[in-house]
């Protein structure tokens, strides 16, 4: 709960990130708290002309980044309309056409034909228990109670994955890999890690970058 508090604390206001200044508004997560949305936008493989989805999108910093670096259309969700509000607030501050923000729990807030070429998640790193109730859409950016969320991502994925499109998703070494692992296979899914790094302001964490494939 510390880093969720630090966030509250900073509030309102703007953050430097991979040479660009974001908008923050109250209640949506500071990215510059962790090295990971750093290192998975500088490490996703984003589709030339293609469409690209985050889920859980925050201030929005991959999403504009996505769109940035030659995604055709970006389509950014997130759980809480603070943080819809916050990506599209970026994309117009950076210009970045073609980012379409949606409030969405992971799959739900999507239209039944919307396929993309590559999906991503930033995974919430902490297992907690299922019976846990969230106090407020901050915490839901590091709590997955029960890993509910990482078990809609890997259950609905291949219904937004266009035809040869490519699913990711990060997680922590602190998160429950061998729970992730084992929902994923219960949906036909072998992991693939495809990278893994640590940095800034939290070192003591890895951050690895994987992708789902069809086992």
């Amino acid at each position: 709960m510390a880093l969720v508090e630090r966030t509250r604390r900073h509030g309102a206001g703007e953050f430097q990130l991979l040479g660009r200044t974001w908008e923050l508004l109250p209640e949506v997560w500071l990215p510059t708290l962790s090295y990971s949305t750093e290192f998975y936008t500088t490490h996703l493989p984003y589709p030339q002309d293609g469409s690209f989805l985050e889920v859980g999108c925050g201030a929005g910093v991959t999403a504009v980044h996505a769109a940035l670096s030659g995604c055709a259309t970006v389509t950014a969700t997130d759980v809480t309309s603070q943080a819809v509000d916050n990506t599209a607030r970026n994309a117009r501050r950076h210009d970045a056409s073609g980012v379409t923000t949606v409030v969405s729990d992971v799959f739900t807030g999507l239209d039944d034909h919307d396929q993309f070429d590559c999906v991503f998640w930033n995974l919430p790193y902490v297992a907690i228990s299922t019976d846990y109730r969230y106090p407020d859409g901050l915490t839901r950016a590091v709590f997955d109670a029960g890993m509910a969320g990482c078990r809609a991502y890997v259950a609905g994925a291949a219904r937004v994955l266009a035809p040869g499109g490519r699913l990711f998703l990060g997680l922590g070494d602190i998160g429950d890999r061998d729970a992730m692992e084992g929902a994923a296979a219960e949906h036909g899914w072998q992991v693939q890690l495809v990278a893994a790094s640590r940095g800034e302001p939290d070192a003591h964490v890895e951050h690895r970058l994987f992708e789902l494939v069809r086992a």
